[in-house]
């Protein structure tokens, strides 16, 4: 025992447990092999040891000395007859624990690839323009609060609508809180989502390569961009994210210079579309007034040798017209004699053959209507004799009138009128001394 008292060892442990008290750190470490503990002990550093420690090795001593941390230690044993056996922790070496820091990023880098998603988030399309933001991390940090002050107080684009879903960067609880804000970001319409922390020592920084968190961010479908404020060594959230910036500050500038950018190459496309616009222009007005005048010339060439051959064409029609009319001028004159002489026998055949019908036609009309009238004549006569006042007076009637007027038409008083009665022998005058009305039946 006296022995082992007097040597110093560098042993490897995984931190399983520590406690402070008086600025002391008291320690439980253990060893173990494919997950099953095979040793176990306490061990302690007096303030002093851990002071000395802190100036060497810096603010990563914090990080260092936590439980899950495998770490490389400068020891001496110790035993106390009634505390019993203890490690005295006089140093430690960081690099061995940077080593384990590595060996797990690699092994999340491992895992990440072996289920193929590790460049997801790179197949996704960044907008140019990405105005609604997702932004993930603390706003009580530095970081936070430079990446907003860029986005809202840069002279290029400030239009953005940003939502902040917080979230610790840092301590045991950052990933599993990191996750929960990219799953509830997931459930905005945003272009872009942006995990931003401010700069910090390697062992600040591990909890970036936690599988769980690398693998949430490989799984979201909206563009994520990293600004962690390392110096050198990238972890692997800003390997697998769809784009990576140095610090949250360039995380912003590269948001609004990408705007910038396109805006710049919008506008100068623009400009020279105009520019190019305006050469065709003037070369298409060239273009016109040289075919306008061209247009002018051949089109008055045209019309003048159009008119000389309608003037060449009007004369030959003319031409041959009167050719024609001289040539076929006796067959005219022939076509119309016998026209004419044909139209005469026409109508002499005409004239005698309906000449005679008419006439024989009128004499009938004529006998017809004379033969009529004949008719007539002797009813008249027969109906004359019939009416004949002496053959009347012969076959006994009389005729009396009174002053020379038929009887029959007179309806005054008559009594002592002179009354002449005519016979066919004989004048009778009489005086009409009575006068009664005849009184007639029902029946008339």
């Amino acid at each position: 025992m006296k022995h082992f008292g007097s040597r110093q060892f560098w042993v490897t442990a995984e931190i399983t447990k520590i406690t402070e008290k008086s600025g002391h750190k008291y320690f439980e470490l253990a060893d173990s092999t494919d997950g099953r503990l095979i040793a176990q002990v306490s061990a302690y550093m007096w303030a002093a040891n851990f002071r000395n420690v802190q100036e060497r090795v810096g603010s990563d001593l914090v990080a260092i000395l936590k439980p899950g941390n495998n770490v490389l230690l400068h020891i001496k044993i110790e035993f106390h007859s009634i505390f019993g056996l203890k490690l005295n922790i006089l140093d430690i070496d960081p690099t061995y624990t940077y080593g384990d820091i590595e060996r797990k990023k690699q092994e999340t880098i491992r895992k990440l690839k072996e289920e193929g998603i590790f460049q997801k988030q790179k197949l996704l399309y960044l907008p140019t323009i990405a105005k609604r933001i997702a932004v993930i991390g603390s706003p009580q940090t530095s970081g936070y609060r430079d990446f907003m002050n860029e986005l809202r107080q840069n002279s290029v684009y400030t239009n953005f609508a940003i939502k902040t879903f917080s979230a610790s960067v840092q301590g045991e609880k950052a990933p599993g809180e990191l996750i929960h804000a990219i799953r509830e970001a997931r459930q905005y319409d945003v272009d872009v989502m942006v995990i931003i922390r401010g700069g910090g020592s390697k062992m600040d920084l591990n909890i970036f390569n936690d599988y769980a968190l690398c693998r949430e961010i490989c799984l979201t479908t909206i563009p994520i961009l990293t600004g962690i404020g390392h110096e050198t060594d990238e972890v692997v959230a800003d390997l697998v994210s769809r784009l990576n910036c140095i610090t949250p500050t360039a995380a912003a500038k590269h948001l609004y210079v990408q705007i910038a950018v396109f805006s710049s190459e919008l506008r100068a496309a623009f400009d020279g579309l105009i520019k190019q616009s305006m050469t065709q222009l003037s070369f298409a007005k060239d273009e016109f007034s040289h075919l306008s005048k061209y247009f002018l010339h051949h089109s008055q060439r045209l019309l003048s040798d159009y008119r000389s051959s309608l003037e060449r064409n009007t004369h030959q029609i003319h031409r041959l017209i009167h050719y024609f009319i001289s040539i076929h001028r006796q067959d005219l004159e022939l076509f119309l004699q016998k026209g004419k002489g044909a139209a005469i026998h026409k109508i002499r055949l005409t004239r005698d053959i309906e000449t005679s019908a008419l006439l024989e036609k009128i004499g009938l009309l004529g006998t017809n209507f004379i033969n009529q009238n004949h008719l007539e004549v002797k009813n008249l006569e027969h109906l004359l004799e019939i009416i004949n006042p002496e053959k009347l007076l012969q076959s006994g009637y009389t005729l009396s009138t009174i002053d020379n007027e038929d009887l029959y038409q007179l309806t005054s008083d008559l009594v002592g009128k002179e009354l002449k009665t005519l016979t066919t022998h004989s004048l009778i005058t009489s005086i009409i001394s009575k006068q009664e009305p005849i009184k007639k039946d029902e029946n008339g």
